[in-house]
């Protein structure tokens, strides 16, 4: 998870440096591509695991199972889709269109719009202060969108990046 948000900082400091009218649709999408590939990958151990894509997702969100949103659900489905026919991190980031990971950053983004104090888990069921057992790394956990940003920039940054990639986002989506 924390490769998967250097992937969407990367991209953001592009915008962040004044460069973002330089990036191409293209270059947004390799990077939301390099994020799916990383986010991936940190969900490997938990599909070894598994028999089936139930079974996947109720194994990596645990008792919030029955809350994943749409959007949090779409990325799981692509990520057990993914590892399922075995997709190297390279072809991924070849192929990869960038929709879901997009799609789940607009949808933390209008949380925040809207006030909520969201550290990202709310795409897989949870709230903000949840327990979540599955893959904890340091501070924040696998599915802490927001607290992997603050880890790198500081408390006050996390926002300017996020309107930043939402910017960057809107416009790929708009164009698939």
């Amino acid at each position: 998870m924390k490769n998967l948000l250097f992937g969407l900082i990367a991209t953001v400091l592009f915008a962040v440096n004044g460069n973002a009218q330089k990036m191409t649709k293209e270059d947004v999408r390799v990077q939301l591509a390099k994020g799916m590939a990383d986010f991936t990958a940190s969900l490997k151990p938990a599909y070894d695991k598994t028999k089936n894509l139930d079974d996947f997702k109720r194994t990596i969100t645990g008792p919030w199972y029955p809350k994943i949103t749409k959007e949090g659900n779409d990325l799981l489905n692509a990520a057990h889709n993914l590892l399922s026919r075995k997709v190297s991190y390279e072809e991924i980031v070849k192929n990869y269109n960038g929709k879901e990971m997009g799609i789940a950053a607009l949808y933390i983004n209008e949380l925040s719009k809207k006030g909520v104090k969201t550290d990202g888990s709310e795409l897989f069921g949870g709230t903000t202060g949840d327990f979540n057992p599955y893959v904890t790394t340091g501070r924040c956990r696998w599915y802490q969108f927001r607290c992997w940003m603050n880890e790198i920039f500081g408390e006050d940054f996390g926002q300017i990046i996020m309107e930043a990639v939402v910017a960057l986002i809107k416009d790929l989506l708009l164009g698939l």
